[in-house]
């Protein structure tokens, strides 16, 4: 995150809570239907993690997206990774687990390799709409993103999701971040933001077993009749469901300004984290799935039968950490220099070649 030569680090610390986050709650979502603290854990990060990961993602791709040349090598290396991912996937799940049920579609996708190609999609998006004023731009992306809803999109190159978050992109890409940090700074918001945060927090733990039936509204992948917590509110499914997404944003926004008002603005242990988050995201659930197939929690579960789940977690939280060990990052590092390489004028490269 460089400003005039200088990182600014509470978006570093902000990602390294966030990535950290990811990958807990893809191990806690193993549990939800068996633990109300699963429940409790998933509904109240899945509020605000990914849409805050993308608004930080839309206010560093500016230079990808607003200088003269656009930088396809940032598209390129985005679906790069997501068919590795699902090429990676593919070989662990059905050749090296033996599930022949699992097969590879490249144009659907409902698992964590999403967020690469929707990036990509993300980076196009914002590069066609870039001369249009953003008082159009933003709240035709907020109606689309609440019409998606009632549509099948749904899994299909991703177009829920992509549509869906598209607003937070946008808005990031909008902001200056030393313009955003400065507003931070203000100790009336970083009072009011404990106070919003706990509130969330208090709500979902004292009436998680009717909020988790609106899960499926958090993902940003299902069109509102797949929505089970509808039907227990209302009969007038086609109106509820924008309102309901509507009211969802309203709450993610307040969720993610808290957390961007409190997180600490100096470099910390974590920070790298944040800084290699992506390496984090690409190798985290490779991981999980070899945990779950070779049934590790059921011999955690034997020798720890009152601690386990929280043993299990805090297990993928210091994966996490290991992830930013530097040879992960450097493995996609490798894969982006060389796509960017493709890209290069072959002038840049005869010159080079010759120095």
């Amino acid at each position: 995150m460089l400003t005039e030569n200088k990182r600014i680090f509470v978006f570093d610390n902000i990602k390294a809570l966030l990535i950290v986050l990811v990958v807990i709650g893809h191990a806690a979502d193993y549990y939800t239907k068996e633990s109300d603290v699963m429940r409790m854990f998933f509904i109240y990060t899945y509020l605000f993690h990914m849409p805050l990961f993308i608004f930080i993602a839309g206010l560093f791709s500016k230079s990808a997206i607003l200088k003269d040349t656009f930088k396809l090598e940032k598209v390129a290396n985005f679906l790069i990774l997501y068919l590795l991912l699902k090429i990676l996937y593919y070989f662990t799940l059905n050749t090296w687990f033996g599930n022949k049920n699992y097969s590879i579609d490249f144009l659907t996708e409902d698992g964590v390799p999403w967020f690469m190609f929707a990036m990509a999609a993300w980076l196009c998006i914002a590069r066609a709409v870039r001369k249009i004023p953003y008082w159009i731009t933003l709240p035709t992306s907020l109606l689309i993103a609440l019409a998606i809803g009632y549509t099948e999109a749904g899994d299909f190159l991703v177009l829920s999701r992509i549509f869906v978050f598209l607003p937070f992109f946008l808005l990031g890409l909008y902001i200056k971040p030393k313009a955003l940090v400065e507003e931070l700074q203000s100790k009336t918001l970083k009072i009011v933001s404990v106070g919003i945060l706990l509130t969330i927090a208090i709500v979902i733990m004292t009436q998680i077993e009717r909020i988790y039936a609106f899960r499926n509204i958090l993902s940003g992948r299902n069109s509102y009749d797949k929505v089970r917590g509808l039907e227990s509110i209302t009969d007038d499914l086609f109106a509820a469901g924008a309102f309901l997404r509507l009211f969802v944003f309203l709450i993610t926004v307040s969720m993610c300004i808290a957390i961007l008002a409190l997180m600490t603005h100096k470099r910390t242990w974590f920070t790298v984290l944040g800084e290699r988050s992506i390496a984090i995201y690409f190798f985290h659930r490779f991981l999980l799935f070899i945990y779950h197939h070779y049934g590790l929690n059921e011999q955690l579960e034997k020798i720890f039968p009152n601690a386990w789940l929280s043993i299990y977690l805090f297990t993928f939280f210091v994966v996490a950490i290991l992830l930013a060990w530097k040879p992960f990052e450097m493995i996609l590092r490798t894969i982006e220099k060389n796509i960017a390489k493709l890209f290069q004028p072959k002038d840049t490269l005869v010159s080079k070649k010759t120095i």
